[in-house]
């Protein structure tokens, strides 16, 4: 795992928290974020599988519901695993975040980027349009 991709899963966007409640909700609103990320970015590039035929947008559309599937599974395994632990909602929600932006940056560096010097389609997740964080 890149360096860089490795430092945004491992980003906790909720350290200045104080209490469980309040880190709950930071964590929701950062899971929700990270979807709407991870939707732009899937957007894109289904439009580029598409721009491929068919049989590339079909294949896509596949390894997206079962990502999407091993995202549900791979957490919710990870909330069992931590039963009757007071911080599992946290985890769980981690979980999702942490898969997601791999996810976004799967979908960037795989659909989004170029063999050649050729600038990316979307800018790199977690970095601005001018390539700043």
């Amino acid at each position: 795992m890149p360096l860089r991709l490795l430092a945004l899963v491992l980003a906790d966007p909720c350290a200045d928290a104080k209490g469980a409640v309040e880190r709950d909700t930071c964590l929701a609103r950062a899971s929700n974020a990270a979807e709407v990320e991870m939707t732009r970015y899937l957007g894109a590039a289904r439009k580029r599988a598409t721009a491929d035929g068919a049989a590339v947008a079909k294949a896509f559309d596949e390894a997206q519901a079962r990502w999407l599937a091993f995202r549900k599974a791979e957490c919710d395994a990870v909330f069992a695993h931590r039963q009757g632990g007071t911080a599992r909602g946290a985890i769980l929600l981690n979980c999702r975040i942490d898969l997601t932006r791999t996810r976004t940056q799967w979908l960037w560096k795989t659909w989004l980027t170029y063999p050649d010097s050729t600038p990316p389609i979307l800018p790199e997740p977690g970095l601005s349009a001018d390539g700043t964080s």
